[in-house]
């Protein structure tokens, strides 16, 4: 399930050319609040494949299927491991996302979309004077009140699922001086995995991300 996000992080990790790490957590957070992320993103469906839309090969959908997702998350902090590789030192976030998504199709009323996931975020960027970056990717479960048109759409004829496999995807952008307010870009994809069913549902969007 390689991607250009994938790889993303695993660019800070090569750069240092070795292989091994040594993992220490923190717990020495003091304000119970920084345990907290808070976002919103809109994102707009598409009847695109997960690796058309990674690559950038697609658009808007349209017509009765098409739709935009509001979506409200609060990220808990589980974790800030210590990672030392050769002669470098990491700080990836270790993160649960909660997310509430208000799907307004075109051809119908809104309905509600829950999802929870286990997430990483990585933050240690050799650009970050200039952009402070992060990139995070995880995966999780969703539900849908109603099964998404776009769904049946592409999947005519076949059995399809409420619950699905969540695949977050994400990268944000900042201002050096100001890094907790973030610029997000996103990749929205939910599947049944081959376990609920076949074959999934997928967008793109931007938010905000005000985090730590």
């Amino acid at each position: 399930m390689t991607s250009p996000t994938l790889r993303l992080f695993l660019f800070a990790s090569l750069c240092c050319g070795s292989a091994s790490a040594a993992i220490a957590l923190r717990s020495d957070v003091p304000d119970p609040l920084r345990h907290w992320s808070f976002e919103y993103g809109l994102a707009f469906m598409t009847n695109d494949t997960i690796d058309q839309v990674v690559l950038g090969h697609t658009g808007v959908a349209h017509g009765p299927a098409g739709a935009n997702i509001h979506l409200l998350t609060a990220a808990y902090r589980l974790a800030e491991p210590t990672w030392n590789i050769g002669n470098c030192q990491f700080h990836p976030l270790l993160e649960v996302p909660l997310t509430l998504g208000i799907v307004d199709e075109n051809g119908r009323s809104p309905f509600l979309n829950y999802a929870a996931s286990f997430q990483v975020r990585w933050r240690d960027f050799p650009w970050n004077h200039v952009v402070s970056t992060t990139a995070a990717m995880g995966v999780g479960l969703a539900y849908s009140d109603e099964i998404f048109l776009m769904d049946r759409e592409t999947h005519p004829n076949q059995d399809r699922s409420h619950v699905k496999i969540n695949w977050p995807i994400q990268l944000t952008l900042a201002l050096p001086q100001y890094p907790q307010h973030q610029l997000s870009l996103f990749l929205w994809h939910q599947s049944g995995g081959h376990i609920f069913d076949r074959g999934g549902i997928n967008g793109f969007g931007f938010g905000y991300r005000l985090g730590y």
